[in-house]
């Protein structure tokens, strides 16, 4: 569940290590080949709505969040995100809507104005989607523009449970969590502080995303949520795992 089809075998890595390392170092110009990045097929916007270069993340770690800011699930989730965005500049969200409507998603991209996205109404955001086999939300891919692949589909359980770490094993190919962090995780678990709470995108287009405990008016969409708050309210839309 928590390895990916993509994992090295323990006898590849053993034999490949330090060749992957050099590899990794020559190969940083190659996120300019438009026939291998999956950032060439796609445009980005910021939470204002302006145009971002793709050059401008093509040299980091990005994360495709595939969420829908209805769910409380997602809105915790996503506090996690953007705290993990204040500690690692040299990682990227790019926000994969699930909103039913365009004004619930310029809300959710209000609130987390660090946050990048593929515009709304771009058709290619359901391709992707469909291509990675998407079923559920909260799901956090984690995709290396270097090597032009998708590390693991479980970033959310490698910010829940490796916070300081993942994103170092993500760098050097490896997929951020263990089976047995995640076990051992969910025991220990405590979800950030805030206010989340399930919500139609109506009721989310009109009010905008809930004002989270700790939160400022700069980032008032970065705080994070109580577990039994985030856990009472789920649909089948939605899964906890990842």
């Amino acid at each position: 569940m928590a390895t990916t089809s993509d994992s090295t075998t323990p006898a590849e890595t053993s034999a490949a290590a330090p060749a992957q390392t050099t590899q990794r170092t020559v190969r940083a110009k190659a996120t300019l080949d438009k026939h291998e990045s999956i950032l060439f097929k796609i445009k980005l916007q910021d939470a204002t709505g302006k145009h971002v270069p793709v050059y401008e993340v093509a040299n980091k770690m990005i994360g495709f969040f595939c969420s829908a800011g209805r769910f409380a699930v997602c809105q915790e989730l996503s506090a996690l995100i953007d705290r993990f965005l204040e500690s690692h500049p040299n990682f990227t969200l790019i926000y994969m809507s699930l909103d039913t409507t365009e004004q619930a998603f310029n809300r959710t991209m209000e609130a987390h104005p660090r946050w990048l996205a593929v515009p709304y109404n771009d058709p290619i955001r359901i391709d992707i989607l469909s291509e990675w086999d998407t079923k559920g939300v909260p799901c956090l891919h984690i995709y290396d523009p270097i090597e032009h692949k998708i590390l693991t589909s479980w970033g959310g359980s490698c910010l829940r449970f490796n916070f300081e770490h993942c994103f170092q094993e993500w760098k050097e190919g490896y997929e951020g969590v263990t089976f047995w962090q995640i076990i051992k995780g969910w025991w220990y678990y405590t979800a950030p502080k805030g206010v989340f709470k399930d919500m139609s995108d109506e009721y989310l287009g009109t009010h905008g995303a809930p004002r989270l405990e700790g939160s400022d008016g700069d980032d008032h969409g970065s705080g994070s949520g109580s577990g039994s708050g985030s856990g009472s309210n789920r649909s089948a839309e939605t899964k906890k795992d990842k």
